[in-house]
């Protein structure tokens, strides 16, 4: 599926290093509606002692008596406020981690991902339906039957008409970003070389309830395993029995207060204390909970279902067999109080005393943190492989962004190496492309610039970097020189673009701040030096993560920046190039895009062409080798400068026990809070 989330581990070590277990990461992919992950960003951390924080930025809320049901309050940690209480905002414009992390559970899905090994599941479909009919008329429709008798927390029935009332607000509101990702209702754009004309997208052309517990959803092209499996058959569903009142237009919908909106959950929000403290209770008229759910070594699941309550389930998915372990899903307490610290140093001084069991942090602990509380008596800790990337990023639609050699001299000059080994201690590891190491076979060799300079001393790649930009038609008054490998260069003067350009003066890297991300906000300042050194003026400016993605979201009209660096957490099935390098998902309409994730601007016909047959391919062997096609025109176009990815370190006291700690990607990415599956000890 798409891009923002998954992570941790220490318990099925004795899958990690099997075969079958690297089968997995081939047929995984990552559900941000059911995990209840952020459809966003994801960032990390580094390796410097953070300061010491005399006390926590708010005052943790107050506990109450648990309701009947569980007892017990199991008490998180954040440190940033999340954007809205509104599912269908928290998809969209209010798009980010936080904002996931304390959301409730609004939405159901056709399809899931169980965890800890992401195996495709039903969510609530009777069947994983992974055939479709051909209609003969160029569409496609997936018939989905949905299991009966279950209810929203108001009572209503979840029904196929819940299906065709939220693919009907995606389309008719116009609703963008993830709902983008889920429900692709675009069928034509406009064609960039012909003025007037139009060309033909693949989209969704009709979702339909063929009765009011079969969902029928029509493509206007076969949609492969990136858009049906780990795509809109893994969407979002709203209930139409409460939601249908407010979703009149866009900005009535996305205003509305949803805290009283029904969930397909057991537990439901309590109170939103903006700035201070958020709380989930536990739903004594719930039919969500309970049931066991056993990992197989083979990669597949058994789920059980059979509460009294709801109507029962059992089903298996995948090769069931080998050696295996069953949890129990609860929920197992009856409060789940999230309070807000200011930063992460506020975050873990509170944990350290014992105030919280744990921290939701998209970054992980810090290296020289997480070994300082691995000392710590009644702390927990566990280390995992990473999903994801941070990154650099051009605005592609502007100049100099818009100049590949630019983009190239660049990506040669920029010492990613040197930051990594000698600044940041080899804390994380270098990466090249959007694949994270976990899954070698999605990505092809190193080639391009990255490889061209990839052994270069500081005089190779400035030598280097400036011979890109002189074959690039670049020009200069002096083009400088670099007198030797313990110095700066002497950068060039009165550069200018191949059309005679003057590239503009004090540009601008929007990257994190060193509170809440000392490793991106380190390698920023280098970067804006290497750049300089090629004679451009350009400055790092330490920004807050959420005003990077305002800035990201702003109208097209104002989008004038030139660089950023943030990071995402991504799916075992790495479709997440299609999703930023896809012309079809530009952020920006005006340029012929839908209101995606290209925040770059990046648009490359021949790029488009293998990401629509990646897109189609039904088997992993065709999609691994169209992604490496993909890889490939990424490394030679760069509009992205992959930097690194950094272990994922995580904390937790011993107050609580989780099922599983063995997860690529983390806890958090995983399961949020895993609130359902915590135990108090």
């Amino acid at each position: 599926m798409w891009i923002f989330c998954i992570q941790k581990g220490e318990k099925l070590s004795n899958f990690r290093g099997s075969k079958t277990w690297r089968l997995i990461l081939l047929f995984s992919v990552f559900a941000m509606v059911v995990v209840a992950c952020g459809g966003d960003t994801a960032e990390e951390s580094v390796e410097e002692t953070p300061e010491t924080t005399e006390a926590p930025a708010t005052t943790a809320a107050p506990a109450e008596e648990a309701p009947s049901g569980p007892d017990g309050v199991y008490k998180v940690a954040i440190f940033s406020d999340p954007q809205t209480n509104n599912y269908w905002a928290s998809l969209d414009t209010e798009s980010d981690v936080w904002t996931g992390y304390v959301m409730s559970g609004q939405a159901v899905s056709l399809f899931s991902l169980s965890i800890p090994n992401y195996q495709l599941v039903v969510g609530m479909a009777e069947e994983l339906v992974e055939s479709n009919t051909d209609n003969g008329d160029g569409t496609f429709t997936y018939n989905v039957p949905v299991r009966q008798g279950y209810t929203w927390s108001d009572g209503n029935p979840i029904t196929a008409q819940d299906w065709v009332f939220t693919w009907n607000t995606v389309k008719d509101l116009g609703l963008g970003s993830n709902w983008l990702f889920y429900y692709p209702s675009t069928c034509t754009k406009d064609d960039p070389e012909n003025e007037g004309e139009v060309l033909p997208q693949n989209c969704v052309v009709d979702i339909a309830a063929t009765d009011d517990y079969t969902v029928s959803i029509t493509f206007n092209y076969d949609p492969g395993l990136s858009t049906w499996q780990y795509g809109t058959a893994q969407a979002p569903a709203l209930s139409k029995a409460y939601w249908e009142q407010y979703a009149t237009d866009i900005d009535s919908l996305y205003a509305h207060d949803a805290i009283n909106a029904p969930v397909a959950s057991a537990f439901q929000y309590d109170r939103l204390e903006t700035g201070a403290f958020y709380t989930w209770k536990y739903d004594p008229n719930t039919m969500w909970y309970g049931g066991s759910t056993t990992i197989y070594d083979g990669g597949g699941t058994s789920v059980e279902w059979d509460n009294g309550k709801a109507p029962a389930f059992s089903a298996s998915f995948g090769n069931t067999t080998g050696d295996s372990f069953t949890y129990e899903s609860g929920p197992f307490v009856g409060t789940v109080e999230y309070t807000l610290y200011s930063d992460q140093d506020a975050a873990y001084l509170a944990f350290q005393n014992g105030e919280v069991d744990f921290v939701l942090n998209p970054l992980g602990v810090k290296r020289s943190l997480f070994n300082t509380l691995a000392t710590v008596s009644g702390v927990e800790i566990v280390q995992n492989m990473p999903l994801g990337m941070r990154y650099f990023a051009h605005n592609t639609r502007l100049f100099p962004g818009s100049d590949k050699a630019f983009r190239n001299a660049v990506a040669c000059i920029v010492d990613r190496d040197f930051v990594i080994n000698s600044v940041l201690q080899g804390t994380v590891e270098r990466m090249d492309g959007t694949i994270s190491s976990a899954l070698t076979a999605w990505a092809p060799e190193l080639s391009g610039t990255l490889l061209d300079c990839q052994d270069l001393d500081s005089v190779g790649k400035f030598n280097k970097a400036i011979s890109i930009l002189q074959e690039g038609g670049w020009t200069a008054d002096d083009w400088g020189e670099h007198p030797g490998n313990d110095t700066r260069a002497i950068p060039p003067t009165g550069i200018k673009g191949p059309n005679g350009e003057v590239p503009p003066s004090d540009m601008l890297i929007y990257a994190p701040g060193p509170g809440y991300d000392p490793l991106r906000n380190t390698f920023s300042l280098f970067i804006a030096d290497y750049i300089r050194q090629l004679g451009f003026d350009v400055t790092a400016r330490p920004t807050g993560f959420s005003v990077i993605v305002d800035i990201l979201y702003a109208d097209c009209a104002e989008q004038d920046w030139n660089f950023y660096m943030l990071g995402w957490s991504v799916g075992i099935y790495p479709n997440s190039a299609v999703n930023f390098h896809h012309s079809k998902n530009d952020s920006c309409p005006e340029d012929g895009g839908a209101g995606g994730y290209n925040f770059t601007g990046y648009s490359n016909p021949e790029f488009d062409a293998v990401a629509d047959k990646f897109d189609a391919a039904k088997t992993v062997e065709e999609a691994i080798g169209y992604s490496n096609q993909m890889e490939a025109i990424l490394f030679d176009d760069l509009p992205y400068l992959v930097l690194f990815n950094p272990p994922v370190l995580e904390v937790y006291r011993d107050s609580v026990e989780f099922p599983f700690t063995d997860v690529i990607g983390g806890l958090v990415d995983a399961c949020g809070s895993c609130s359902s599956y915590i135990k108090q000890n």
